[in-house]
């Protein structure tokens, strides 16, 4: 697995945890680091998209839920919100990295940590949301 998407994952589980445990992002951050080993390229990485999704999650937010149709964000799943917030701020905020490799890293999360169906969903967003980001 590449440092970026040991990143991804190291993200993913410390939001998770933050949201659904007293935990503070910090700490959720921490002990995933540790517990997953990273080197210190995948803990920055990490870092950066936690510390950017918390910071601008009424935005992200707000742009995720303009692409959802018929449906509301409190009734997305933790995870798959969570992916998508991720996803956006590296669209957003990484330029350095292809919105085709953003995507898919998005969608095999979603596949390892919630289902088959929620790549597809998340596949439908973040493909929107390139285009009007990246302009691609």
């Amino acid at each position: 697995m590449s440092k970026r998407g040991k990143a991804r994952e190291i993200a993913l589980q410390t939001l998770y945890a933050a949201e659904v445990s007293q935990s503070t992002w910090q700490k959720a951050l921490k002990d995933n680091i540790a517990r997953r080993k990273a080197s210190e390229d995948a803990a920055e990485y990490a870092e950066k998209l936690v510390k950017a999704v918390m910071e601008e999650k009424d935005r992200l937010d707000e742009m995720i839920s303009k692409r959802l149709e018929n449906w509301e964000l409190k009734r997305v799943s933790v995870v798959d919100k969570n992916i998508l917030r991720i996803a956006l701020v590296e669209l957003l905020f990484c330029p350095e990295v292809p919105p085709l490799v953003i995507i898919n890293e998005a969608i095999e999360l979603a596949r390892t940590f919630s289902s088959h169906e929620a790549g597809r969903f998340v596949n439908g967003i973040l493909d929107t949301l390139a285009r009007e980001v990246r302009g691609i």
